[in-house]
């Protein structure tokens, strides 16, 4: 993302057009910044944390079964 492309993301995210798909997501409570941090990732970034969190989950349900079971 070039620095340009990057302001105008910021912007967008800080001040949507009233009416956008961006400004209904802002008013519903949507974390807008979570979404320009991502941006701001490249691609195998993006990847590793989804990896990351996909790693977690499986931890996650595998401490579910074990309390069922147990």
């Amino acid at each position: 993302m070039t620095p340009e492309q990057r302001k105008l993301a910021y912007e967008l995210i800080t001040n949507p057009p009233p009416g956008s798909a961006i400004a209904a997501a802002k008013e519903w409570g949507v974390d807008l910044t979570l979404l320009y941090a991502n941006l701001l990732r490249t691609p195998t970034e993006r990847a590793q944390s989804f990896a990351a969190m996909a790693r977690s989950f499986d931890i996650l349900r595998a401490g579910e079964k074990k309390t069922a079971l147990g």
